[in-house]
This record gives structure tokens, C-alpha cells and sequence, in this order.
């Protein structure tokens, strides 16, 4: 069934939310979103994101949700160990259900809610009441596949998620069949035998998902089942049904478990619910004003501009249109009023005029011009129009921000919401004029006109042009990957003395820290304490292992083999599947708001962050080639850092070394080791270039042993001796940290250092 099936039948529709299924699976797909006042907002953008999704794809006439409530139900009172494995929630999460209720009401949805029932139990109940109506199809949204017992014919019917928040599918009888080749009425019989790990049911012990539905498809329910096993010869039914009389005999051993275990997980639908269909028609008593009003508040504007776009609330967006030249000149640095039009755009490139992006008397001023621009570019369009893009402004302002949306752009700056959607053209000249008089304040007009706007259309047709790959390169780098990762494996299953599973946390864990009996850090080490799991585990992250090294040698190979795991995983595997059919070629997306260096930074895939320090990082670094006829160059700074910590600490060593054009590494590793430079081996000059750019941004002896491979003493006597070689940056350093701490004692702040 399609989601938008109800365009073909003239019945009514109601859509039963599960409000707990939803909310835990917004608050687990997404990262954590704060709204303006602090609060975590990201379970209640994801359901309403949701609830969104609900509402204009399944046009629903009628709404109802349901929660539960606090406290033990009756399945705990008959099953104390119900649910005991489940980790309770964040606080995160169960702080913002309020929220989500006060969205609710805002759309005008009824709630329901029961002490001692869970949500399945209230919505089993509401179907059974709604099912009566037989011109009303009924649609249970939720997050897990729990309800699938309830669907029946073609009016119940579950919409869920395969995976994340947009991947959904609809579930009706056939589906369930296709899927489970049974029946939704046997899905509890199915799990009375198998079990539920997540609500801790046993089921019959040794049931797995085939062999119960083979059971379930034979007999047609537990009960029956019982009734003929039970009836007569154990051996004579075996043989007449074709399951073995060992699996008869258990089957027999665990009735009660199978009967229990069922009962705990069929849903409950006989509660006394006064339930009327006209109180959910939610439209009549949706409140838009309340709806966008509450969304601004908690920074959900991405989320108005979509109730806008897809107007379920009857309201109709306008996103581009023509002003005035009176408002604004053409010509940014060197205004001239009077001439021609602007037009406005805001992700929406279908209205503007190609004859517009030609003439350089226009100018476009957008939010992300990129992407908007990239489709004209692609099709031969040479764009001449002057651009201004209110993102790049607002980054250069202020490069350390996370999320650069323009309503949180525009309320930041003018702590007004850019509410009226129909006006996006007069808030962005707004935002535009404010911004660049910032600009001309904070004399970056020059960076923004000569370096980042012409660089829009450069990564715009690098983007699209993309880099060539070789694919045979990549499967040659998998076998290999597999073969140094299996090598290492067995190193480290020698180390720990069992097989284990290396990629899990907790196994982990018990071997290092129970099996292993390592504890923490060695003893006088400055590293710090090692953090823990929010259950209070030692935690198994790598910067955690890290602090590590010194006290077992397992450590190094299983860091080793995550970043192995981690370059197979993240890039050897899914490269080719990230190819162009079209082009055969990778194109990645690149980002001139993304770090606030300065710096680009690329997604999908990220061709910046591609692992460097082993063999096979090196190795898949050379997958990239060049066309027939071209080759590739790598363009980098000659050590533009070391050269000004040189001039400001003048450094005479190292200022020599510049002014001779000596390699500085080498001359670094010479000096440091006592060698001649020609005497420098790669790995000399490895761990000297690990000095040179760790010793000026703080890094002590046991940062060194990690970067470069070698023990803390080690590192420690290499850091003294590099001082004592480059004493001018020594000195530096050191009249640095005497000046803040004297600087500090001003403000009666105590400082602790070393």
C-alpha cells in the first residue's frame, strides 16, 4: 500500500499515534539540538518532523496520541523482570515529552494516556472501539512493529520506520504475510514462542524466528498447537507435522513460558476509554499561530518554513520575488543607486531567470547560494549577476557557530523571528544591509568580495566535476585491509589470551579491565583519569586507550586495528557504491561554512579526512588518479607555522634553517639526534616533524609517545633535547606562560599550572 493511497478511496482516516515510540526513536536518529533558552530539543524536532511527515502524506481527518505514563503496568505486576534489561532513558529525553505533548495540543490531537497500561494497550483499545466504523480506515503510527498484531483487512493498518525518521513503510495484511508468512492476529503467538529480548519475555527457550513461524503456520496459534502435541503420541506427531520430537518434547517442558509470554505480549484492547471520533478531527482545532509560535521558541524554524511549503495549514510560502534597485545598488563595494532590479532567492532556483544570472547588473543575494547556482552551472549557464550570500557573510562575522540556518542568523542579529515567509525576500535584504555594514566595520568587505564569493562558483564546479577513481585499486586495498586486520586480530586474541569480540565496547571492556586487570594510567602519569560509559564502565574510546599505551601490550594493536576497521568501514567498502553511474566518478559536496579556521570542509563522502599514518592509509590515498593526459599536484604551505613561531620567539636555529632553505625537519631530526642531515632516515624526520608542530600547540611527552610510536621516556628526553636546540622557542614559551599568569593574578583568578 502507497502512503498516499487515501487520494483513492473516499473513506475517512485516523491516524493513532504511539507518542513514546516516536519520541524514543526522534531522541536515538538525532544528534542533541538546543533551543534558544538552552533546553534539548532533538526528540521534539524529530517527532514533530514526524508528525509532519504524518500529516501530508496521509492527510488524516482524524488524530489521537498516546503515552505512557510512569510507573509499573500490569504485565510488571505479573512479571516483575518485565522490561528489566532496558536502559532508562536520558533525563534529556523525558524532559522533553511536555514538549512534544504541548505540539500536540497545539495541532489540535487529543491525548490519551492510562496508569497501569503502556501505549500499545490505550491504542489497541481506541482501534477496537474506532474499527466499528467500517468507513474508517485506521493508521497506527509508532516506532517499533509491536502493534502489527492489530492490523487487520485493509482498515488497521501500521505505518512505522525501516531506519532514521524518513525511511517509512506501511503495513497492512499483506505486507505483515510477505514479511512474516503469517497473519497479524498470530504475530503475539509468534513472539509467545521466539520471546522479546527488548521486554526481557523468554518465550520457549532455544525458539528461534524460523522455527516459531513454522510452529505458528502449522498449528495457527500456541494454543492449538498445545492441544494437538498434547493429544496423543509425541512420536506419531512428529512424524505427521514434520518438527522433530526433541522440539515436541521442549515445547512440552515450556508450555507455561510459551502461554505466559504471550499473554505479555498481546495488547490489550477492551479499556475503559471514553473515546469520541469528533474530538479528534484536528484541524478544526489545530491553532497555526500556537503551532508556529511554539516551533520559533524552541528554534524549530526549518521546521515552519517546511508546515509553510507543504501548507497543511493552508498557509502558501513565497520565496523569491522582484525588488526595487531603489533598495539596493548592484554594485557592492561602490553602491550606485538607480540601477535595475534585484532578485531574491531562498533554495528555490526553479523562478529564477537564467537572463537574470547573465547580466552583471543583477544581483543575487540568496542564504547557501551553492547549491542553488549548481544546477544553472551544470547546464552551461555562465553566471555574470553580482552575488551576495547572507551564510558566508554570517560565517566570516562569526566563523565558530554550529548551524548557520537563516532564521537562527536572523534572530541572533536582530532578535526578531523571520516569521512571515511570504516577506523571505525583505528579511534577507535586511539581513544583508546589517551584515554588510559589519563587514565594512570589521574590515572583511575584501575577503568576502575577492576570496568567498567568487569561490561559490569554483567549488560549485568542482563539485560537479568530481575526481576520478581506481576501483581495482580499491578492491586490491580490501583484501589487504582484511589481511592485516585478521593478522592483527590473532595478535590481539594472543595478547588477551581468548577470542573476543574486538569491535564491541563491553567485551572489550571485560577484557581489559576484568580479564586483563588493567585499571587505569600507570601511576604518576599526567594524561588525566580515565572517563567513563554512562553506566560507569571504564570507557574503551580511543583517545581513552590511548592513556593507555604504557601498561599492556595490547593496546597499540587494537588501536592499530580500529583505525584499520575504521578505513575499511568508512572508506575502502563504500566508495565504490558512492561512484557517479553516470560519470563513473566521486563527487563529494564542499562546505565554506564548515570550520571555523577558515578552512573547507567535505561530505559525502569526506575526501579530508582520509587516514595518513599507516601503510594502507597511504596506500588508498593513491585510488585518486588523474585523467588521461593530466596529472595531479598538491599545492600546501612550506611550515608557515613554524616560520612564525621563529620570527616571533626569534629563534636563531631555526631562522637560519628558513634563511638556508634546509628542509626543517630534517635539520630538526639532525639536531635532536646528532646526525649529519643526509644521515636523516624517514623516520627521523617523522618524529621531528611531530615536535616541530606538537611542541608549539602545548603538547608534552606524552602526547609525543602516542603521535610518534615511541615511550614516554623516550619522548620526554627528545622534548628536552628539542628546548635545549631551539632555546629561543623554549624562552618564548616559557615568558608566555609567566605573562598570562601575571596577567591573570590581576583578576584575582587562581591559576594552576606546570
Amino acid at each position: 500500500m502507497t502512503e498516499n493511497a487515501k487520494s483513492q478511496s473516499p473513506n475517512k482516516r485516523l491516524i493513532i499515534i504511539d507518542g513514546n515510540a516516536l519520541v524514543h526513536r526522534a531522541f536515538h536518529a538525532l544528534p542533541p539540538l538546543t533551543a534558544p533558552d538552552g533546553r534539548i530539543t532533538n526528540a521534539a524536532y524529530g517527532f514533530s518532523s514526524i508528525l509532519i511527515k504524518i500529516i501530508k502524506d496521509l492527510n488524516p481527518d482524524y488524530l489521537i496520541a498516546t503515552f505512557d505514563l510512569a510507573g509499573p503496568t500490569f504485565r510488571h505486576e505479573e512479571f516483575a523482570e518485565y522490561k528489566i534489561h532496558r536502559v532508562k532513558a536520558p533525563d534529556e529525553l523525558y524532559a522533553q515529552m511536555s514538549i512534544v505533548k504541548d505540539i500536540l495540543r497545539a495541532f489540535g490531537v487529543p491525548i490519551f494516556e492510562m496508569a497501569g497500561y503502556e501505549a500499545d494497550d490505550l491504542i489497541g483499545t481506541l482501534v477496537e472501539k474506532a474499527k466499528a466504523d467500517k468507513k474508517l480506515e485506521i493508521i497506527v503510527a509508532t516506532g517499533d512493529l509491536d502493534t502489527l498484531q492489530l492490523v487487520q483487512d485493509k482498515q488497521v493498518l501500521v505505518f512505522t520506520m525501516r531506519k532514521g525518521l524518513t525511511d517509512t513503510i506501511i503495513y497492512d495484511e499483506d505486507t505483515v504475510i510477505s514479511r512474516y508468512n503469517l497473519l497479524p492476529s498470530q504475530m503475539n503467538d509468534y513472539k509467545g514462542l521466539k520471546g522479546d529480548p527488548s521486554d526481557n519475555i523468554a518465550g520457549v527457550p532455544g525458539i528461534g524466528e524460523k522455527t516459531a513461524s513454522s510452529l505458528i503456520q502449522k498449528f495457527g496459534s500456541i494454543e492449538n498447537m498445545y492441544e494437538i502435541i498434547e493429544s496423543g503420541d509425541t512420536a506419531k506427531i512428529g512424524e505427521e507435522t514434520g518438527f522433530s520430537i526433541k522440539l515436541l518434547e521442549k515445547l512440552i517442558e515450556n508450555k507455561d513460558k510459551a502461554i505466559f509470554s504471550k499473554r505479555l505480549c498481546t495488547i490489550i484492547t477492551n479499556l475503559p476509554i471514553d473515546f469520541s471520533i469528533e474530538n479528534a478531527k484536528w484541524l478544526k482545532n489545530s491553532d497555526s499561530q500556537k503551532i508556529e509560535s511554539l516551533f520559533k521558541e524552541l528554534g524549530f524554524f526549518t521546521l515552519v518554513k517546511r508546515l509553510r511549503e507543504t501548507n497543511i495549514l493552508g498557509i502558501q510560502p513565497q520565496l523569491i520575488h522582484k525588488s526595487t534597485a531603489s533598495q539596493f545598488s548592484p554594485k557592492l563595494s561602490d553602491p550606485k543607486p538607480g540601477e535595475e532590479n534585484i532578485f531574491f532567492a531562498d533554495g528555490n532556483n526553479k523562478k529564477i531567470d537564467k537572463k537574470i544570472l547573465g547580466d552583471e547588473r543583477h544581483v543575487l543575494i540568496g542564504h547557501d547560494l551553492k547549491p542553488i547556482l549548481k544546477p544553472f552551472i551544470a547546464g552551461g549557464v555562465e553566471i555574470k549577476c553580482q552575488l551576495f550570500d547572507t551564510r558566508i557573510a554570517a560565517y566570516l562575522l562569526n566563523p565558530d557557530l554550529k548551524d548557520y540556518d537563516f532564521h537562527k542568523i536572523y534572530y541572533a542579529e536582530f532578535q526578531q523571528n523571520a516569521d512571515d515567509l511570504d516577506q523571505i525576500s525583505d528579511y534577507l535584504l535586511h539581513l544583508k544591509n546589517h551584515l554588510w555594514e559589519k563587514m565594512k566595520e570589521t574590515g572583511l568587505v575584501k575577503v568576502f568580495e575577492d576570496i568567498e564569493l567568487p569561490l561559490i562558483q569554483v567549488l560549485a564546479k568542482m563539485e560537479l566535476y568530481g575526481i576520478n577513481v581506481d576501483l581495482k585499486k580499491i578492491d586490491t586495498l580490501l583484501i589487504s585491509a582484511q589481511k592485516e586486520m585478521s593478522s592483527l586480530e590473532t595478535k590481539i586474541y594472543e595478547l588477551a589470551g581468548t577470542k573476543f569480540n574486538i569491535n564491541s565496547p563491553k567485551q572489550l571492556g571485560q577484557i581489559l579491565f576484568e580479564k586483563l586487570g588493567i585499571t587505569g594510567p600507570l601511576s604518576g602519569s599526567r594524561q588525566g583519569r580515565m572517563k567513563r560509559t554512562g553506566k560507569g564502565a571504564l570507557s574503551t574510546a580511543a583517545p581513552e586507550l590511548e592513556k593507555l599505551l604504557d601498561t599492556h601490550p595490547i593496546i597499540r594493536p587494537i588501536l592499530q586495528y580500529r583505525e584499520l576497521q575504521k578505513l575499511k568501514t568508512t572508506y575502502i567498502e563504500p566508495f565504490p557504491k558512492l561512484i557517479d553511474q553516470k560519470d563513473k566518478r566521486l563527487h563529494t559536496t564542499y562546505n565554506q561554512t564548515g570550520t571555523g579556521t577558515g578552512r573547507l570542509s567535505s561530505q559525502d563522502p569526506n575526501l579530508q579526512n582520509i587516514p595518513i599514518k599507516t601503510k594502507l592509509g597511504q596506500d588508498f590515498r593513491r585510488v585518486f588518479i588523474a585523467d588521461k593526459g593530466y596529472e595531479l599536484v598538491s599545492f600546501d604551505y612550506s611550515q608557515l607555522e613554524l616560520r612564525i613561531v621563529a620570527h616571533i620567539a626569534n629563534d636563531k636555529t631555526m631562522i637560519g634553517a628558513f634563511e638556508r632553505g634546509e628542509d626543517i625537519h630534517t635539520r630538526t631530526a639532525a639536531e635532536i639526534f646528532k646526525v649529519p642531515p643526509e644521515e636523516v632516515t624517514k623516520d627521523m624526520r617523522r618524529q621531528a616533524k611531530v615536535l616541530n608542530f606538537g611542541i608549539i600547540y602545548g603538547m608534552g611527552s606524552l602526547g609525543f609517545s602516542r603521535a610518534s610510536g615511541i615511550d614516554r621516556n623516550s619522548a620526554r628526553e627528545f622534548i628536552d633535547k628539542y628546548f635545549k636546540e631551539f632555546s629561543g622557542i623554549a624562552e618564548y614559551m616559557e615568558a608566555t606562560r609567566k605573562k598570562v599568569y601575571e596577567d591573570v593574578k590581576k583578576f584575582d583568578i587562581v591559576v594552576y599550572h606546570e
